[in-house]
């Protein structure tokens, strides 16, 4: 205990400051993985008789012009194929776009969907074959 006359100096006063502000950074940080997350979903139909790839996403969120899947990306046999960038996703839980992409049998498709908040998700193809989820 301190005598009434005494004040506390800077050094404590500094770090009692500090030890605020880690915990306000410790509360923000604890809160940002329950409102940013990659998308729940991605599933992937290729059409070869149109040649067009459909990437349903699913990626809940309240808000889909802040908090949204920002990228699409198509590899085709482990090369960069397609890169679509968007400004906000078109509902708030599951949404379907459709790309025009050449492909043969047994060719790869790898279809990344990425958070603008944080994270991302894949699936891939193998034309010909069912898609299945790559983490």
């Amino acid at each position: 205990m301190l005598p009434q006359n005494k004040s506390i100096g800077p050094e404590a006063s500094l770090f009692r400051t500090m030890k605020a502000l880690a915990a306000f950074m410790l509360l923000v940080m604890l809160t940002l993985p329950a409102t940013a997350h990659s998308p729940a979903q991605v599933s992937l139909v290729y059409d070869s008789q149109n040649q067009s790839l459909l990437v349903t996403t699913t990626h809940q969120v309240s808000n889909p012009s802040n908090h949204y899947v920002y990228k699409i990306a198509v590899q085709k046999n482990g090369e960069q194929a397609l890169t679509v960038e968007y400004k906000s996703q078109p509902t708030t839980t599951t949404f379907t776009y459709n790309y025009s992409i050449n492909t043969s049998k047994g060719d790869v498709l790898k279809v990344t969907a990425y958070c603008s908040i944080a994270g991302s998700r894949s699936t891939e193809i193998i034309i010909g074959e069912e898609a299945k989820q790559v983490v």
